[in-house]
């Protein structure tokens, strides 16, 4: 018993050193560096308290940053699992013809990184010879607006393009869950005489609740760290209508210097996220459904 204990240790040890190493000791030396004044490049820290966080709360820039984040969040967070949902019930259960190409076609996008999709999706919504603005224009549509120019619809194309790139990865996350469950449950509701729909409410819809739990996590991290499609098709512009905290971050880091505020922020952003997600799981706890 002893022998197998000390085997065990010798096994979890080196992940538990690379853990602390590289996870712990980080996050503490960041926590650290929220209370300092620091430009990143020298030794030169000057220790002024809770004077970043103060700065922090009368910034109207993180507050709209906040708001912007919050916008993707919810947004992506309820479209992305009704599509992907909807299509994950379609391909499993042949509602269309052709579900093998449908899956291939659905998980396309996460196979290319998020620069390329960024770079993609800036050359299709150029106004100018931008394959939607031409295609508009054929069909009788004038007066368009600059879709990554406008503080309207410049938030809105980064939504469609994150579901765009988001899909197909949390329909193959339901595919395989779906594909879990016994045919027999199935064949027990059209005895019954239960349709489609009442057949995924009653069977599909319960038994995926834990798989559905795992995907709220995954949009949630996924949405408060919008980054690089932001960075790179509207840079947090028009008017910082597209600013997300991780780009404030970046701005205030890489651009103005300011290593020591920015830390402040991205310990916010780690404790607004790290709360949601113990919240969601508290929310979401309940009996697991076994078959």
């Amino acid at each position: 018993m002893q022998r197998n204990w000390k085997a065990g240790l010798l096994f979890i040890l080196p992940a538990l050193l690379f853990y602390l190493l590289f996870m712990v000791v980080p996050y503490v030396l960041a926590f650290g560096v929220s209370f300092v004044k620091w430009r990143g490049v020298s030794l030169d820290m000057h220790f002024v308290g809770l004077a970043n966080f103060a700065t922090m709360f009368d910034d109207p820039n993180f507050w709209k940053a906040l708001k912007n984040t919050v916008f993707f969040t919810v947004a992506t967070g309820i479209i992305v699992p009704v599509m992907a949902l909807y299509f994950a019930v379609a391909v499993t259960r042949k509602l269309v013809a052709g579900a093998q190409f449908f899956r291939i076609t659905y998980f396309f996008p996460n196979l290319i990184s998020q620069v390329a999709i960024a770079v993609l999706w800036w050359f299709a919504l150029n106004p100018q010879f931008g394959i939607l603005s031409n295609f508009l224009r054929l069909v009788g549509l004038d007066n368009l607006p600059s879709w990554l120019g406008d503080p309207f619809w410049a938030p809105w194309c980064i939504v469609v393009v994150k579901v765009w790139a988001a899909v197909g990865f949390y329909m193959v996350l339901y595919v395989s869950s779906i594909q879990g469950i016994p045919e027999d449950y199935y064949d027990a509701c059209k005895v019954d005489g239960a349709g489609e729909w009442q057949s995924f409410y009653h069977v599909t819809l319960p038994l995926l609740s834990e798989m559905m739990k795992v995907s709220t996590i995954f949009l949630l991290l996924n949405g408060f760290g919008t980054f690089d499609l932001v960075r790179i098709m509207t840079d947090g512009g028009p008017d910082r209508s597209t600013e997300t905290l991780a780009t404030y971050i970046y701005e205030n880091a890489f651009e103005l210097g300011k290593f020591g505020y920015a830390t402040t922020i991205a310990m916010t952003l780690f404790f607004i996220t790290f709360s949601l997600a113990l919240l969601s799981l508290w929310v979401q706890r309940r009996q697991e459904v076994e078959y």
